[in-house]
C-alpha cells in the first residue's frame, strides 16, 4: 500500500509596509496583486524652526497625537484590506522591512480567533525586494522550480 503525503496548503507570500502591500500567490503561475496605501507619512521635527515666544506652548496647529491617531487609524484600515487578500485556507508567509508586518500577522491570527479555524503564519524581516525577487520566493515557498532557460542559437 502507498502512502501519500497530505498535499499542502497553498500558500499566499505579503510583502507590506506602511506605504505599499504586494500579495502574491500561486495559481498556475504568479497572482501579484500590488496596493497601495494611503498612510500619511511620518512627521520627523525639522531642526532650526523658530517658535513665537508670545504664543502659549500647545497653541495653533495639529496636536502631535491627532496625527498619530490619525496615522494609525488609516494603517489599521490598510493591514485590514491587505488581510482581505490573503485567503482563509492559505499559509502565509509575511516579509517586510518595519512592524508593519507583525500588525499584519496579528490581523490575520485575530480573524482566524475569530472564525474558529488556524493556519500557519510565519513573519520574516527583509528589505524592499523586486516583484521578481517575491516570485522567486514564492516559487521556493511552494516548491515548484524555476524556468529553465534554454539556450538559444548554436553550439
Amino acid at each position: 500500500m502507498t502512502v501519500h503525503p497530505a498535499p499542502q496548503r497553498p500558500a499566499t507570500l505579503v510583502w507590506i509596509d506602511a506605504q505599499e502591500a504586494f500579495v502574491l500567490r500561486w495559481q498556475s503561475g504568479a497572482e501579484v496583486t500590488r496596493l497601495v496605501s494611503e498612510v500619511p507619512p511620518r512627521r520627523r521635527a525639522v531642526g532650526g524652526e523658530r517658535r513665537d515666544p508670545t504664543v502659549r506652548a500647545g497653541g495653533g496647529g495639529t496636536a502631535d497625537d491627532q496625527v498619530d491617531r490619525h496615522r494609525r487609524a488609516h494603517l489599521e484600515r490598510f493591514v485590514r484590506d491587505v488581510a482581505a487578500q490573503v485567503p482563509p485556507d492559505d499559509r502565509a508567509l509575511i516579509l517586510g522591512p518595519g512592524p508593519v508586518k507583525e500588525r499584519l500577522a496579528g490581523e490575520l491570527l485575530a480573524e482566524d480567533r475569530r472564525h474558529g479555524r488556524e493556519r500557519p503564519v510565519a513573519v520574516e524581516p527583509a528589505g524592499r525586494m523586486t516583484e521578481p525577487q517575491l516570485v522567486a520566493r514564492l516559487r521556493a515557498l511552494e516548491g515548484v522550480p524555476p524556468p529553465r532557460r534554454v539556450p538559444s542559437g548554436p553550439r
